[in-house]
């Protein structure tokens, strides 16, 4: 039996139902719903460079193509879950638009927090776990110019109906939902509004006060001080102990030897089973 059987109607994701109550500014002017897609940063990358203005957003009921990050798939079953993506055009360099995987992040545990029974945890750079477990990822594309940021397009994919009995036994040990978390199905509604509204306000601080208060509430979520990592990265792998999220959005850790490493690019991987 589907979800929409389950349910008749009454979870389904329209442009009408989340957009009443929005109550944004800069987010949602147009909200485009979609029975299917290949992937909701595909279209809305194809809207942005076709000159679609900022806050316009994209949602799929299911994905045939869902990309994570590093080329990842991101398994997309319909009518379980969210999948979104948002058209931003920050006033900002490249260097800072860049940072919107982190505020995406924020955005979402935020999110989580109002919803799930248990604290939200953010993993460097676009990981969102309950439990020690992945509930949700971030996928930012930049397209730029020197000095100009054209647009970011945010990809973001929650877990929020999706039983562990049906996930595909290469996720299911590391995989979780808000509604395996929760014991009861979650409003999608609700929580599509809840994280539109978060990440607008996020945005709108890193516009106006720049990246510092958002990096302490990413590390207040992240958890991660004093936390031993493994970070695999392109041409080395390193073993530190985190010290922070720094202004940059790098994760700065302190080795073994003593000396102070920032991870740029590449995976993190919680040691002691964090």
């Amino acid at each position: 039996m589907s979800s929409t059987e389950q349910h008749p109607g009454r979870d389904l994701l329209t442009a009408v139902r989340i957009r009443r109550g929005l109550g944004t500014r800069r987010l949602g002017g147009r909200i485009d719903v979609h029975p299917e897609l290949e992937s909701t940063n595909r279209t809305a990358r194809a809207l942005a460079e076709a000159g679609e203005p900022e806050g316009a957003v994209v949602i799929a009921e299911a994905q045939t193509r869902g990309q994570g990050r590093l080329g990842r798939h991101w398994v997309s079953p319909a009518h379980l879950n969210l999948y979104v993506s948002f058209i931003l055009r920050p006033r900002l360099d490249p260097a800072e638009s860049a940072k919107t995987t982190l505020l995406a992040a924020v955005a979402v545990a935020d999110t989580l927090k109002e919803q799930a029974p248990c604290v939200p945890r953010i993993k460097w750079p676009n990981d969102v776990l309950l439990r020690g477990r992945k509930v949700a990822g971030i996928l930012s594309e930049l397209a730029c110019e020197p000095g100009r940021t054209l647009f970011v397009i945010v990809g973001i994919g929650v877990n929020l109906n999706f039983p562990r009995a049906l996930m595909s036994a290469d996720i299911r040990d590391r995989a979780t939902s808000v509604m395996e978390e929760l014991g009861s199905a979650v409003d999608r509604v609700r929580f599509t509004q809840s994280l539109v509204r978060h990440l607008e306000n996020r945005y709108i601080e890193l516009e106006e006060r720049g990246f510092a208060p958002i990096a302490d509430r990413w590390n207040e979520h992240a958890r991660m001080d004093g936390q031993w990592v493994r970070a695999r990265m392109p041409e080395e792998e390193l073993v530190g102990r985190v010290r922070e999220l720094d202004g940059d959005g790098f994760l700065v850790l302190e080795c073994r030897d003593g000396r102070t490493e920032r991870v740029v690019s590449g995976d993190v991987f919680l040691m002691g089973g964090g």
